[in-house]
This record gives structure tokens, sequence and C-alpha cells, in this order.
């Protein structure tokens, strides 16, 4: 395997442990400051975070820092700042209800069934990855696997 695919791949696996992690994190202050509000507070801390290093990073590199960011980028950004806090307050509410493991299951099988529609149309400007049996498959076994994970009572 080439070292950027292997980089890649290393980097996946740290996001996927820092959601669980934060995921843990998160149902934790649901179950005492409620799903809203911690969705809320979460994205909000994140935001002073992320405003501090741009805030850096612009001292480094100037005004030339935003230019390449057209209107439109800026409208798509916002959305998904938007969705974060729905995630987060999803995930705050959930996750205390059934579990860290059954409930990051089924995000997972809920963000791999947007991956694959979004893959087979080359919606975000990608090559389009046809839809093949296999692909389904591995979306049916992974609907098995949340659904063997989720609790029984």
């Amino acid at each position: 395997m080439q070292k950027p695919f292997l980089i890649a791949i290393f980097v996946a696996l740290a996001s996927g442990i820092a959601i669980g992690t934060q995921s843990s994190l998160t149902s934790s202050a649901g179950k005492v400051a409620g799903p809203i509000l911690t969705g809320l507070l979460i994205n909000f801390s994140g935001g002073v975070a992320a405003g501090l290093i741009l805030f850096m990073i612009y001292i480094q590199k100037g005004n030339g820092l935003f230019t390449a960011i057209k209107t439109p980028t800026w409208g798509v950004i916002f959305v998904a700042g938007l969705l974060g806090i729905g995630i987060i307050a999803g995930a705050a509410y959930s996750l205390p209800k059934i579990g860290i493991a059954a409930g990051l299951s089924t995000i997972i099988a809920g963000q791999m069934t947007v991956a694959v529609l979004v893959d087979t149309f080359g919606l975000t400007g990608g090559e389009p990855i046809p839809l093949n049996l296999s692909r389904i498959g591995g979306l049916a076994l992974l609907a098995l696997g949340t659904w063997a994970i989720l609790p029984k009572s």
C-alpha cells in the first residue's frame, strides 16, 4: 500500500477513536444537562476552540486566508455546522437510552447509508462509485450487526 493511503487509514482510525471518546463524554453530559443544551454547549466550546485556532492561523497567513472560499461554500459550511448541533444533540439524547455501542453502531449505519448514496451518485463532486451487490451486502451486514448489538429489553 502507498504511504498516503496508510496515513489516511490511521487518521480515519484516530477519528473513529475520537468519535467514540466524544460519544462517551456526550452521553455523560446529556444525562445531566439534557440533549439540546449538551448539543449547543459542546458545539459552542468546539467553536470557541476553532475560533482561537483560526485566529492564530490568520495571524500567520494574513488576509489571504479566506479569499479562496466562495459564497456558496460559506452556505455549505453553515449548514454543516447546524447539522453538527443536531448530531451532538441526537447523540446526547439516544446514547444514554440505548448505550454507547448500540448508539454508535446505529449512527454509523446511518452514516454509511448516506455515504453509499453520495458515492453512488457522485454528489460531492467525486467520481461516482457504482452501487453493486457487494456494497448492498455490506450495508445489509452493517444493518444486521446494528440490530444484533441493540439492547433487547
